[in-house]
């Protein structure tokens, strides 16, 4: 799976929230949204014109999402089922309240164990020796990292979010190694970036639920959110949801308690 096709929903959503009302990307944005999962209807010329807009105006909007013509844009539209079973498993569920308070709770204290005081210092430790520091996730996860990323500026550091490998590339040939922390779950994000990821010189952090051997191979520090004891019962939505938050609740509470060079 490309990761393109993970941010699609998320670049829309972004231009809708972020542009002004009547723009044309705007007005092609919420129609996609609106639109979504008929997209097996979808006709450049009926778009064009239920949105007063012309035809060369829709390709540049899909070329503008990244891809190569509007044809591509309707075919990843129309596989897109990324996390749909996943959902259903997690919150498709009776009992729910009862259920999830249990899984919050069991999470918790194991990533406790997993990024203890020693731990979250050494995270901070390169945070704050980093000229270049970059996050990279993916789209259902950026929400959280920009409310990280908003805080350390704040404070004094730069955090620099990435949700798109070509942004990644530019990365190759820096005068300074970036640090570079990867949050994927699953490993399928990651999986899209493993190999340009290893031709950038830079230290590099992995945290995820994938046991692949492979990647203490990649990475400086990995940090594997969950144990092998409650893998098969424990959802990867939980950690996107609540896991990942508390990672970077952790990360910045120690980094503002050592490092802070800024706010109040």
């Amino acid at each position: 799976m490309e990761n393109k096709r993970l941010n699609l929903i998320y670049k829309l959503n972004h231009i809708v929230n972020e542009l002004e009302i009547g723009t044309v990307e705007y007005e092609l944005a919420k129609f996609f949204l609106g639109n979504f999962k008929s997209a097996n209807k979808w006709n450049i010329y009926d778009i064009a014109e239920e949105n007063n807009v012309s035809r060369a105006s829709v390709r540049r909007f899909a070329k503008q999402l990244g891809y190569k013509n509007f044809l591509e844009m309707k075919k990843y539209v129309q596989e897109f089922d990324d996390g749909i079973e996943e959902f259903q498993k997690f919150y498709g569920v009776e009992n729910f309240l009862d259920k999830l308070v249990t899984n919050i709770e069991v999470m918790m204290k194991e990533l406790s164990v997993r990024l203890n005081t020693q731990e979250v210092d050494c995270l901070n430790k390169m945070i704050n020796e980093h000229d270049e520091v970059i996050i990279f996730t993916s789209s259902n996860i950026a929400g959280l990292v920009k409310t990280f990323q908003q805080r350390m500026i704040i404070f004094g550091k730069k955090v620099t979010l990435l949700t798109e490998l070509e942004s990644l590339k530019k990365f190759k040939n820096v005068k300074n190694p970036p640090l570079i922390i990867v949050f994927s779950i699953s490993g399928l994000l990651l999986s899209t970036i493993l190999l340009e990821l290893r031709q950038i010189d830079a230290t590099k952090v992995l945290f995820t639920n994938n046991r692949n051997p492979v990647y203490n191979q990649d990475f400086d520090k990995l940090y594997h959110l969950s144990s092998q004891h409650y893998e098969g019962d424990m959802n990867d939505v939980l950690y996107y949801t609540y896991g990942i938050n508390f990672v970077l609740d952790l990360l910045f509470n120690g980094y503002l308690l050592k490092y802070k060079t800024g706010g109040i």
